[in-house]
């Protein structure tokens, strides 16, 4: 398996948040090296996105609204 990543960033005062596909369906982020979040395939029936504290933050059609989502909520 090979592991994949990207990196986002919102502005320009905002440090970059890194993607790593984790596993099949399971993206992670970190910023500066620590876990912030995560999003998850929910096969069918969306993308969930999850805080470092556990605090889901909903299920969106696509993963880049997942990742939106979860970067959005880092401010």
């Amino acid at each position: 398996m090979s592991i994949t990543s990207h990196t986002s960033k919102k502005s320009a005062t905002t440090v970059d948040i890194a993607w790593t596909v984790e596993q099949a369906g399971l993206w992670v982020a970190r910023r500066n090296g620590d876990f912030v979040g995560m999003v998850e395939a929910r096969w069918g029936a969306g993308f969930a996105a999850t805080t470092r504290l556990a605090k889901t933050l909903g299920t969106f059609a696509t993963i880049e609204e997942a990742e939106r989502a979860l970067e959005e909520s880092l401010d």
